[in-house]
């Protein structure tokens, strides 16, 4: 990869209240939804990702290294919350720049 491009994702559930009342079927898809992130952590695709607790309705969040808009695009379309059909949708945000840690140990 050349110079890669960061971008903030911010996935969008169907309801304000989804965190507190996901349904079992809902949180299958979640479940889904982590591993495939986790994966991404793993590849170096994806920097961090994680809930975020916003009391007037959680969502979720990911910093995503990659090479150009195609690639962030197409990440979002394989999560499995996107292809659920469950309503979830995804803000794509450009970071123009990225200040990280040193890695430690």
């Amino acid at each position: 990869m050349s110079t890669p491009l960061y971008f903030l994702c911010r996935l969008l559930p169907p309801r304000s209240d989804f965190m507190a009342t996901m349904t079992a079927a809902e949180r299958t898809v979640m479940q889904a939804h982590v591993a495939y992130w986790t994966g991404k952590v793993g590849s170096g695709q994806a920097v961090a990702f994680g809930p975020v607790a916003d009391p007037a309705g959680g969502y979720g969040i990911g910093i995503i290294r990659v090479a150009d808009l195609r690639e962030v695009e197409a990440l979002r379309d394989a999560d499995p919350a996107m292809q659920s059909g469950l309503g979830f949708s995804y803000d794509i945000l450009p970071m123009p720049q990225l200040v990280t840690a040193p890695p430690t140990g």
